[in-house]
């Protein structure tokens, strides 16, 4: 039984990727796949799997930390502070930005082995998978298939504000704490010596980066909403390009109609 996806997710575009990119691999139980020492077919599918994981992660971080808001303690409520809030808050936001970023990640490790079905020569690290990141996948695309959509979607991604943001938090996470919620207000003091709050602002505060996340409930279902539009463009690309690439190529005959992708 597959796992369930948030409906964010493009699912069936996810999926008509998949299928469409299978006829570029030997079937799970034919004596080519089996006797593959790089596991070529095996890494396509655990890469395409790894793209529904991590988003998924991402989504249900997002309601944890709306939850976790939701129901504070009166000391965070009133601006005291709750290191035990504070602890689950940052593994929420650590793990939706490892996640986040490795959405991406897992999709050019997938798109770089289709890329090897496609033209051998052009994707050499399958030999060494830890040399395939997500730049290695855009070079080797760029080499390839210069005028593929998907080429292009690539390229693009890595210059997009906030792909660049995702990926810089993401970087500051993996050294140190992600930051700390950070309260600025202003007012003024009336005749009659009290106090009217007139500007508030509240952030969750990354020391030595310019990036500023809005620190509410909505604040990591924000950035889920940008991971998800990235993610769409970049997946309808993927199934264009394994689907005119289909249209041309024939399917590998032994034992191909087994599939690693969930139906």
């Amino acid at each position: 039984m597959d796992i369930s996806m948030p409906r964010e997710f493009p699912e069936a575009e996810f999926r008509a990727f998949g299928r469409a990119a299978d006829a570029f691999f030997p079937g799970l139980v034919s004596d080519e796949n089996l006797s593959d020492p790089l596991e070529r077919r095996t890494q396509f599918d655990w890469a395409w799997q790894a793209v529904r994981y991590r988003y998924r992660l991402c989504a249900e971080c997002s309601e944890e930390f709306r939850s976790l808001l939701a129901n504070a303690s009166e000391s965070w409520r009133a601006d005291a502070g709750d290191e035990g809030l504070s602890y689950k808050l940052e593994r929420c936001i650590y793990i939706f930005f490892m996640s986040g970023l490795s959405v991406f990640e897992s999709l050019g490790f997938c798109l770089y082995f289709l890329g090897n079905a496609l033209e051998p020569s052009e994707f050499p690290h399958v030999a060494k998978p830890k040399k395939i990141t997500l730049d290695a996948t855009n070079k080797a695309f760029g080499t390839a298939f210069p005028r593929a959509a998907i080429t292009r979607r690539l390229a693009e991604l890595t210059q997009k504000p906030e792909f660049t943001m995702l990926d810089g938090v993401r970087n500051t996470l993996a050294h140190r704490l992600s930051g700390r919620r950070s309260v600025r207000s202003s007012g003024i003091l009336r005749r009659d010596r009290t106090y009217e709050c007139t500007r508030r602002e509240d952030e969750w505060y990354i020391p030595g980066s310019n990036e500023k996340l809005m620190f509410d409930e909505g604040m990591l279902q924000r950035q889920l909403t940008t991971v998800t539009s990235l993610l769409s463009t970049l997946v309808a690309a993927s199934r264009e390009f394994a689907e005119q690439n289909q249209a041309v190529r024939s399917k590998p005959a032994p034992g191909s109609a087994v599939s690693g992708i969930p139906a």
